[in-house]
């Protein structure tokens, strides 16, 4: 069974109490995602990713303050950042778009300070991404209650199309990064098989089906490691096989 990585174990307490204490009883659920939901969290280099979700919209002042309480520096991110996304379950019966959430909080040690209170012109298309993934990774914080339970299914067209608009987004603004080969590579093996999957082992896999995609993933791994970019075109492969996969 995954566990929470010790290194961020005290800063998720902080979190969840923050998040306990202004939504109270409409609470409905908390959780968390990504790398470190999945026996893949890297300090140094990932993230924490948190989903909450209360039964009812709260007031603007209200999600305000609690995404000031809980950004970095306010409460310091022990990881690259921190980035909670607070949804209301109205908004995730019918899911509009772009979709809807009450806060949007992202900091930390190493990225800028930004407090969404809903959802602006810039791409969405991680929020469906994000509430897909979390039906099948998301590690609970508060309470035992499946994500399952709370998060309705993602409508496959809908989901096909977060895929491509993420696509679209990562081989323009996100060329170089070598997120771009480790995102791409794990939304092939979803397409291909269904399996959410972090980056790593989304790489890993895809490394196994395409041997030829190993110098790219190598290349991405490292940069992502040690911080920097990759050359773009690394990345064309990986776009190919996507675009052709989607059609």
């Amino acid at each position: 069974m995954n566990s929470i990585p010790a290194e961020i174990r005290d800063h998720l307490g902080a979190v969840v109490d923050h998040v306990t204490r202004v939504i109270g009883a409409d609470l409905l659920g908390m959780w968390l995602i990504g790398s470190a939901a999945q026996d893949a969290y890297e300090h140094g280099v990932s993230d924490i990713d948190v989903i909450a979700v209360s039964r009812s919209r709260a007031d603007v002042g209200v999600r305000q303050a609690l995404g000031e309480s809980v950004v970095h520096p306010a409460l310091p991110c022990p990881a690259v950042g921190l980035e909670l996304v607070w949804y209301a379950a109205p908004d995730l019966v019918h899911l509009a778009d772009p979709l809807q959430f009450q806060l949007n909080v992202n900091g930390g040690p190493q990225r800028a300070i930004d407090i969404q209170l809903g959802p602006d012109e810039s791409p969405n298309w991680w929020s469906v991404l994000d509430l897909a993934a979390a039906r099948h990774v998301g590690l609970p914080l508060v309470g035992t209650r499946s994500p399952a339970d709370v998060i309705p299914p993602v409508p496959e067209e809908r989901l096909r199309q977060a895929v491509i608009e993420s696509a679209h987004w990562h081989d323009g603004a996100d060329a170089g990064s070598p997120n771009r080969v480790l995102n791409q590579a794990r939304l092939l093996v979803l397409l291909e098989e269904g399996r959410w999957l972090s980056k790593q082992a989304g790489a890993e896999a895809l490394r196994q089906q395409q041997p030829a995609l190993t110098r790219a993933i190598d290349e991405a791994f490292a940069a992502r490691a040690e911080g920097r970019w990759i050359d773009p075109q690394l990345a064309a492969p990986l776009s190919g096989l996507l675009r052709d996969r989607l059609g």
